[in-house]
């Protein structure tokens, strides 16, 4: 019967082939902490990523986007039993300018707006720049889906 020491040393040695196989990725080198997802955008002629380490936002942040939202918004024209729950797809490109704006109920892009719709549209185009989305640590254009509720004011 073999004794544990021996048992181990058999194992150890039978593993040692691993150490010396420049094809084994090492575990411990640093990996990047995002995979930043892309694919080519024909319409825009760029290369457009869904997937970034930082998503664009509105100079200021979640406060700032509150407050243009609040003196901006027109829900004059907009029908009271309308669901006020938006969702628009942004296209940011790398030096923060709006792209497209495409609203979005469920999965599926709106090809004719609702009056919310369109105000929510009209809001985004005229916000001016923001803060692009970053893949790792360069500005991307970068497409990305922001919920909005303007009748919550």
């Amino acid at each position: 019967m073999m004794n544990f020491i021996t048992y181990f040393a058999l194992l150890v040695s039978s593993f040692s082939w691993l150490s010396s196989d420049t094809s084994i990725k090492n575990t411990n080198a640093p990996q990047p902490a995002f995979g930043c997802k892309s694919y080519y955008d024909t319409t825009l002629g760029l290369t457009v990523y869904t997937g970034v380490e930082t998503v664009p936002e509105y100079p200021g942040g979640a406060p700032a986007w509150g407050r243009y939202i609040n003196r901006n918004f027109n829900t004059n024209d907009i029908d009271a039993t309308m669901d006020c729950n938006l969702r628009i797809k942004l296209v940011i490109d790398s030096a923060g300018m709006i792209r497209r704006t495409v609203p979005m109920r469920g999965e599926t892009e709106v090809k004719e707006p609702n009056a919310l719709e369109k105000e929510a549209l009209r809001i985004y185009r005229k916000s001016g720049k923001w803060k692009p989305g970053t893949c790792n640590g360069n500005n991307v254009t970068t497409e990305f889906v922001q919920a909005l509720n303007p009748c919550d004011r």
